[in-house]
């Protein structure tokens, strides 16, 4: 395997460690909700408020998330550099893009905790998804990268 490839299986695990850790968060927060009841039930009256805050801040999130990740790549893209150098550029982005994007999750898992209301889950669930759209492949980071064939083969 190439140093190159070796990268892209790092980041591959970086990602899958992320989510990974989310999921799990979600899946603890279910039990201890349901062993030990919501922290803050009287919260739920609010429910429309903290939604309404929830969506504002994953909106926010997720343009910032966008913004950042596609100004690494096209600086990536549009460097001299050699293939690890674009990689690592990369997996900055994609580090910085994982940052901004799992705050919503964690928030709304927060929500769920203090709420006991699933609807906070089901936000959790969807923010999710919108970030595992962004995993690693060796397809998605050529084009991504604009790689051409050499830097194609070195990746594999």
């Amino acid at each position: 395997m190439t140093e190159a490839g070796k990268q892209l299986k790092q980041t591959s695990i970086l990602f899958r460690a992320v989510i990974a850790g989310m999921a799990l968060f979600m899946l603890i927060a279910v039990v201890v909700n349901q062993v030990n009841g919501p922290m803050a039930p009287s919260l739920n009256e609010y429910r429309t408020v903290i939604s309404a805050a929830l969506i504002t801040i994953a909106f926010t999130c997720s343009i910032m998330a966008k913004y950042l990740f596609a100004k690494g790549i096209r600086d990536a893209k549009n460097s001299l550099n050699l293939l690890p150098a674009k990689l690592n550029r990369h997996r900055i982005s994609l580090i910085t893009y994982l940052a901004f994007a799992e705050l919503p999750v964690m928030l709304s898992v927060i929500s769920f905790l203090l709420t006991g209301n699933f609807v906070y889950e089901v936000y959790a669930c969807v923010f999710l998804g919108f970030i595992l759209v962004m995993f690693p492949s060796r397809k998605r980071v050529s084009e991504q990268l604009d790689l051409d064939g050499q830097e194609q083969i070195e990746l594999e």
